[in-house]
C-alpha cells in the first residue's frame, strides 16, 4: 500500500500535515505581523473618520451661527389671542401694530318660500335658475376711490333734522358709499340719504322748518370728505362731488372697470375736424386717462387742431379748433373698440365731443350692458321712447343725453305725464317698469320712437290688459373683461391652473395653446391673445373673444362644418376645466362665470337641492320652518366666502329667494384711532397681505384693538448656541474615547498620541478662549456670552449671562458671530473646513495616507499568503513523494528478503 492517510505517512509514520504546518507557521509569523500593522492603520483611519464626523457635526452648528436667518428670525405675538393669531415670516420687520377685528367673513345664504313638502310634490313649472356672482347694476364705489383716490377719513358725523332731532352716526367701519347711506338711513332722524351721480343727497322727510345740518364730531373730517359738511334751511341739499375721473385714473378703472380694448401695433381711432383734416391716434402706450389726452394733444398731425382734456365732471372732452364744412367726428380704425369704450365714437356738431368715462358712485354706463362694447354687439342709440301707462297717460321721452342707467331711471321717474315708476329689479341685475295708474286700466306700452334704447334695455313691450309691470331680466352687465385676473377666475374664486389646452376647429384642424408661463398668462386677455395667435399660426378657423353676456369669454368657430369645436386638456391638466371651456359645441365653447340650473316641472324641492349641490358653486339643503302649511324651504349657501361669494339667483318661477345671511368680507382696522387708521377686508378671515411678513388670522371680533408685537426671536439664537455647545462636547467625548490610556492594562485608544488630534484640539480650544478682533463690538469672546470651559474640557453655558446680553444688545451678539473675516462663526467655519475639506483637508491627507499604507500591507499579505500556500503544496508533494520512495524501498526490501529466504531453503534441500 502506498500514499498517506489522515496526514500520517504509512511508510515513515510521520505526521506530514503537522510537519508542513509547523514549517509554514514559522514562516507565517512575519506575515501576521504585516497584517496586524495593516489592521492598525485601518483602525486609526476609522478613528480619524469618527473624529472627522464629529467635527462636521460641530461645523453644521457653527454654520447655523453664521446664518443671517438665525439672528433675524422674528416672532409675532398678539395681546389678545382670542381675537388674532399671528406669525412672522422672513420678510417681517420688528415693530408694534394695533389691530382690531371688526367683522368676520360670512358665506351668502338665501332661503326660498315655503313649499308643501320636500320630496313628493313637484313644483309644476319648468324653469331655469341662473346663479351668478356679478352683474349687479348698483355696485357701489369704495370710499378709498373717492376724492381723487385720497379716500375718506373714517370717523363720526352729527346729523340734525329740521325738527331739531340730532344723532351721531358712526362711520368708522364703512367700506363703500352704500355703507355710508345705510348707516345714515338707520338713524332715528327724518333724514334720508341717497346717491345721485357723483355725490350724496340729503332729504328731510319730516315736517320741521328748522335747519338741516351735518357737522363733524371730535375734530374729524369725515363729513367734509363725503361732501356733506353743510347747513341749509331747506328740506334737501346736494353734497359736493366726491367721485370723478381724473387724469391719474388707470384705463382699467374706467368704463365701469372694463378698461379699453386697443389694437396692438395699429391706430385705434381717427379724428376728423371741420377743415377735413384727420388725426390718427394709436393708444398702444396709454396706461392712464392722462396718457390718452396727451397722445391726442401731442400727435404730430394735430398741431393744435383738437384739444383733448378731462372736464371738471370727469369726462373726456375733444374740442375742434378748426373751421370748415366737414363734420367733427371720431371713427374707429382697424376694428378697435377704444373710441366706443371712451364714449367718443360719435359726431360733435357744436365742435365738441364729450365721452362719459364712468357710471358714477353706484350706477353703470349704458354701453356696459348687453355684454358691453363688442365688435358684433348692438350699438346703443339712445333716442326717444314712447311710454303709455294703464290709465292712458303717455309721453315721448328724449333719452339722447342719457349715459348711465340711473339717467334713464331718473328721466322716466321725473316725467309728470305718466304714472310710471322705474327702478332696478329685486336682483339688481335688470330694470323694472311699474304702472302706478289704476289697476283696472289697459295695458302699458313702451316703444322706441327714434333710436333703440327700449329694445336695448329689453323693456319694449305692449302688455296684455291687466299686466302692469315690465321686467328686463338680466341686462348682462359686463363684469368679466380682458383685465380680469386668472388668479380668481376658476370656480369659486380659485386660481386657474397652468398648463396647455388643445383646440380643434370644425374642419378638424387642431392646435395646442401653451398657458403655462405665469409671467405672460395672468389675465383673461392673455388667454384670448394666446388662443388667437395659436389659431392663426395653425390656420384654424377659431376666434376667442369676450362673450355677449358679460360674464366670460367664448372660443367660437369662424368657419367649417364637419365637426364640433372642441377644447381638451393636454397631459391630464385642468386648465381648460378651470377656464370653463372644457367640452365641445357646434358653434363654440362659452366660458361663463354664470351657472344655469335646469328645473323640470316634475322636480321636487329635493331634486332642485341635488342639482344645486352638483354645481359646486353652492350647497343646498331643505329646512322645515315648523309652520302648519308650506313649511319646507330650500336653503342655499354659497361655496365662496366673503362679499365676492354673493349669489345672484334669477328665475322666471317665483321661488321667493331672500337673503338670510349677508355675504360679507372679514374686516379689520389697523391702528387704534379711526381717524388715522385704515380698514382692510378679506374674503376669508386671513389677512396675510395686510402687513408685510405677517400671517394674520382673524379669530373673533374685538371690542378693542389687540397689540401685535413683532420682535427678534432670541430663543432661536440661544438654541443655536446650545446646539454648538452640545456638538463641541460630543466632539470632546469622541476625542477622549479615541485617545484614552488605561494604566492598569496599558491599553491605548486607537488615536492615542496621534498628532492630528492634538492639532485639532489646540485650534478649537484656541478659538474658544481667544479674544477676537470684532470691531466696534462689546463682545469679543465666547466667555463673555456665558460660554465657559468646565474641568473636563467640555463647554457649559451660563444662560443668565446670554439671556441678558440678548436682551440688552442682540446686535452685538450677531456681530460677534458673523462680522466679516473676524466673526467667531466665520473663523471657526474656516478652521474646521480647512481640516475637513474632502479634497485638501488635513484629515483627508491623513486618511489617504493610512488607506495607502493599509492597502500596501494588505496587498503584500495577500501576495505572501499566496507564496506560502504554494510552498505548503510543494512541501506536501515532497513529503508525499518521500513516502512513495520509502514505500517503494520497503517493497524492494521485502522482495529481496523473500528471495533470500527462497535461496536459503533451496540450499537446505540439496
Amino acid at each position: 500500500m502506498s500514499g498517506i492517510s489522515s496526514g500520517v505517512g504509512l511508510a515513515t509514520g510521520l505526521n506530514i500535515t503537522e510537519i508542513v504546518d509547523a514549517i509554514i507557521g514559522v514562516q507565517r509569523n512575519a506575515l501576521v505581523r504585516l497584517s496586524n500593522r495593516a489592521s492598525a492603520f485601518e483602525a486609526t483611519e476609522g478613528g480619524i473618520k469618527t473624529l472627522e464626523a464629529n467635527l462636521l457635526t460641530l461645523n453644521t452648528a457653527v454654520q447655523k451661527l453664521n446664518q443671517q436667518s438665525t439672528f433675524e428670525t422674528l416672532k409675532a405675538t398678539s395681546s389678545d389671542t382670542s381675537q388674532f393669531s399671528v406669525a412672522a415670516n422672513s420678510t417681517a420687520t420688528a415693530a408694534t401694530y394695533q389691530l382690531q377685528g371688526l367683522r368676520k367673513t360670512s358665506n351668502h345664504q338665501v332661503i326660498s318660500n315655503g313649499f308643501a313638502d320636500a320630496d313628493t310634490t313637484p313644483i309644476g313649472t319648468a324653469t331655469t335658475i341662473t346663479v351668478s356672482g356679478g352683474g349687479k347694476l348698483d355696485e357701489p364705489k369704495l370710499l378709498e376711490e373717492l376724492n381723487d383716490g385720497l379716500g375718506v377719513q373714517r370717523g363720526s358725523i352729527r346729523i340734525t333734522d329740521r325738527d331739531g332731532l340730532t344723532e351721531v352716526i358712526d362711520l368708522s367701519k364703512t367700506i363703500t358709499i352704500d355703507d355710508v347711506v345705510d348707516e345714515i338711513n338707520q338713524s332715528a332722524t327724518s333724514i334720508v340719504a341717497s346717491i345721485e351721480d357723483d355725490h350724496l343727497v340729503f332729504t328731510d322727510t319730516g315736517t320741521g322748518l328748522g335747519t338741516l345740518k351735518v357737522s363733524e364730531v371730535g375734530g374729524g373730517q369725515t363729513a367734509a370728505d363725503l361732501g356733506i359738511l353743510k347747513s341749509v334751511v331747506a328740506s334737501t341739499f346736494s353734497g359736493d362731488s366726491v367721485y370723478r375721473v381724473t387724469s391719474d385714473f388707470n384705463l382699467s378703472q374706467i368704463n365701469d372697470g372694463n378698461g379699453i380694448t386697443t389694437v396692438s401695433g395699429s391706430d385705434d381711432f381717427q379724428i376728423t375736424v371741420a377743415d377735413a383734416s384727420t388725426i390718427d391716434i394709436n393708444l398702444d402706450t396709454a396706461q392712464t386717462v392722462g396718457d390718452v389726452v396727451d397722445l391726442i394733444n401731442n400727435n404730430g398731425a394735430n398741431g393744435g387742431k383738437v384739444t383733448a382734456a378731462i372736464t371738471a365732471n370727469g369726462e373726456l372732452s375733444l374740442t375742434d379748433n378748426t373751421a370748415g364744412g366737414s363734420t367733427f367726428e371720431v371713427t374707429a380704425l382697424n376694428s378697435s373698440l377704444a373710441a366706443r369704450e371712451l364714449g367718443i365714437q360719435t359726431t360733435g356738431p357744436g365742435g365738441t365731443i364729450t365721452g362719459t368715462l364712468s357710471g358714477g358712485l353706484n350706477s353703470v354706463l349704458l354701453r356696459s350692458l348687453n355684454g358691453g362694447v363688442s365688435s358684433g354687439g348692438t350699438i346703443l342709440n339712445a333716442g326717444q321712447v314712447y311710454i303709455e301707462d294703464g290709465a292712458g297717460g303717455n309721453a315721448t321721452i328724449d333719452f339722447s343725453s342719457a349715459k348711465t342707467l340711473d339717467d334713464v331711471i331718473d328721466t322716466i321717474n321725473a316725467n309728470g305725464s305718466i304714472q310710471i315708476e322705474a327702478s332696478l329689479d329685486d336682483t339688481k341685475t335688470g330694470i323694472l317698469i311699474k304702472d302706478l295708474s289704476a289697476p283696472s286700466g289697459t295695458s302699458i306700452e313702451i316703444q322706441d320712437v327714434t333710436g333703440n334704447l327700449a329694445g336695448f334695455l329689453k323693456i319694449d313691450a305692449v302688455l296684455a290688459d291687466g299686466k302692469h309691470t315690465v321686467g328686463s331680466g338680466s341686462l348682462d352687465l359686463r363684469y368679466i373683461n380682458e383685465e380680469t385676473s386668472l388668479s380668481t377666475y376658476a370656480k369659486n374664486g380659485k386660481a386657474v391652473a397652468s398648463g396647455s389646452i388643445r383646440i380643434t376647429d370644425r374642419d378638424g384642424t387642431s392646435f395646442n395653446v401653451n398657458l403655462s408661463d405665469s409671467e405672460t398668462t395672468k389675465t383673461v386677455g392673455d388667454v384670448l391673445t394666446k388662443i388667437n395667435e395659436a389659431a392663426t399660426t395653425a390656420g384654424a378657423q377659431i376666434n376667442a373673444r369676450l362673450n355677449d353676456t358679460g360674464d366670460g369669454f367664448i372660443v367660437e368657430s369662424t368657419g367649417g362644418s364637419s365637426f364640433d369645436v372642441k377644447v381638451e386638456e393636454v397631459s391630464s391638466g385642468t386648465v381648460a376645466a378651470d377656464l370653463g371651456i372644457l367640452g365641445s359645441s357646434a358653434t363654440g365653447v362659452d366660458s361663463r362665470q354664470t351657472t344655469v340650473i335646469t328645473v323640470e316641472a316634475t322636480d321636487t324641492l329635493e331634486d332642485i337641492a341635488d342639482k344645486f349641490n352638483a354645481t359646486g358653486v353652492a350647497s343646498a339643503t331643505i329646512i322645515d320652518d315648523g309652520t302648519a302649511f308650506n313649511s319646507a324651504r330650500l336653503s342655499i349657501t354659497s361655496s365662496r366666502s366673503g362679499a365676492s361669494g354673493e349669489l345672484i339667483l334669477e328665475s322666471s318661477y317665483d321661488f321667493g329667494f331672500a337673503t338670510s345671511v349677508d355675504a360679507e368680507d372679514a374686516l379689520i382696522r389697523i391702528g387704534s384711532n379711526p381717524q388715522t387708521s385704515f380698514l382692510l377686508t378679506s374674503a376669508t378671515n386671513s389677512f396675510d397681505d395686510a402687513i408685510t411678513g405677517l400671517e394674520i388670522n382673524l379669530l373673533d371680533i374685538g371690542s378693542s384693538p389687540s397689540t401685535i408685537n413683532v420682535t427678534r426671536d432670541t430663543a432661536g439664537i440661544k438654541t443655536a448656541v446650545k446646539t454648538f455647545i452640545s456638538a463641541y462636547n460630543n466632539f470632546v467625548d469622541a476625542k477622549e474615547s479615541l485617545t484614552s490610556f488605561n494604566s492598569d492594562t496599558n491599553e491605548r485608544g486607537i488615536l492615542n498620541g496621534n498628532g492630528i488630534v492634538l492639532t485639532t484640539v489646540s485650534r478649537l480650544e484656541g478659538l474658544l478662549t481667544k479674544k477676537l478682533s470684532v470691531s466696534n463690538n462689546s463682545i469679543k469672546s465666547m466667555s463673555e456670552l456665558g460660554v465657559q470651559f468646565s474641568e473636563n474640557g467640555k463647554l457649559k453655558l451660563n444662560e443668565n449671562i446670554l439671556d441678558q446680553i440678548l436682551l440688552d444688545d442682540p446686535n452685538a451678539v450677531t456681530e460677534f458671530f458673523q462680522q466679516e473675516n473676524t466673526g467667531f462663526a466665520v473663523v471657526m467655519d474656516e478652521v474646521i473646513t480647512a481640516m475637513t475639506d474632502p479634497f485638501t483637508g488635513s484629515f483627508k491627507a491623513q486618511i489617504d495616507s493610512l488607506q495607502a499604507s493599509a492597502l500596501s500591507l494588505n496587498t503584500r499579505v495577500e501576495e505572501l499568503n499566496g507564496i506560502l500556500e504554494d510552498r505548503r503544496e510543494r512541501l506536501i508533494q515532497q513529503f508525499t513523494l518521500q513516502e512513495t520512495i520509502v514505500n517503494q524501498l520497503n517493497s524492494q526490501q521485502t522482495a529481496l528478503e523473500s528471495l533470500q529466504l527462497i535461496s536459503s531453503n533451496s540450499s537446505k534441500k540439496k
